[in-house]
């Protein structure tokens, strides 16, 4: 019976079932299925809650939160385990009904713990943000000085787009993703003069340039850099290693040589 709930290649399946189960309730066409679909995901949900008192009764509390992982699951199982309440109570409440239901979703998480090399990976996250803090903060500021004379330059011809700062600063990064960047100024154009349109586009075209292609790129290769910088790191460590023991044998062999 222990090992039902606290072997993995068990607690897998039921955790890919209860993600596949919670995907199929967002489907109306389904509706007719709901509830089944309920009484399998409260099954699951109870699953988990019996898998934490078990893995609590084997390891001791002390020993069950020494794991960072037992610690995310057992937060996991306080927010879910309420929606256990619609098998024993009625919940007239509608609005609270939807909030069990929302705190199902938090059973994703679990699925991370099963992701090889997570921890390698968020180290590799961490290094990366400390490094690129000061150019996503360049990028940011230049976001916000971009959007504000933008805003002051179009709020005119282009309410709709620049009515205040916010949303101007929205645009702007909008543009500097490159999606569909072309619209805003194509629908400004059309309400200027000829030689305002081609204004118009060429300091579009500017921003796209500057914070769109050089500005997400430099913030890219830092990052990205800073991810593997770690396994260059080792792998310069191994090539000196061997780079050592290369000397060493070929000092022995120059020594038999000598004599």
């Amino acid at each position: 019976m222990r090992r039902i709930f606290t072997s993995d290649r068990i607690i897998f399946p039921v955790l890919i079932l209860n993600i596949l189960v919670l995907f199929l309730l967002s489907f109306e066409g389904l509706k007719s299925y709901f509830p089944i679909l309920e009484v399998i995901d409260l099954s699951c949900t109870l699953f988990f809650l019996i898998e934490a008192l078990m893995k609590i009764s084997l390891y001791k509390w002390r020993g069950y939160m020494a794991s960072n992982w037992n610690k995310l699951d057992f937060f996991i199982v306080l927010l879910t385990t309420p929606s256990l309440l619609v098998l024993f109570l009625p919940i007239p409440d509608f609005t609270f009904l939807l909030v069990l239901r929302l705190l199902r979703i938090v059973k994703f998480f679990r699925f991370l713990q099963f992701v090889p090399h997570l921890q390698d990976l968020l180290i590799g996250v961490g290094r990366s943000l400390k490094a690129s803090l000061f150019v996503l903060a360049g990028f940011f500021f230049y976001n916000l000085s971009v959007s504000l004379f933008t805003y002051y330059l179009f709020r005119d011809l282009a309410p709709q787009y620049f009515s205040n700062g916010f949303e101007s600063f929205y645009i702007i990064f909008k543009i500097f993703t490159i999606e569909g960047w072309y619209e805003i100024p194509d629908a400004i154009a059309q309400n200027g003069a000829p030689w305002m349109s081609a204004a118009t586009r060429v300091y579009f075209m500017v921003i796209v340039l500057t914070g769109g292609i050089f500005g997400f790129s430099i913030v890219n290769a830092i990052f990205v850099e800073e991810m593997i910088s770690n396994e260059n790191d080792e792998l310069e460590e191994r090539l000196i290693r061997v780079e050592h023991k290369l000397d060493l044998l070929l000092e022995k062999l120059e020594e038999k040589e000598d004599k």
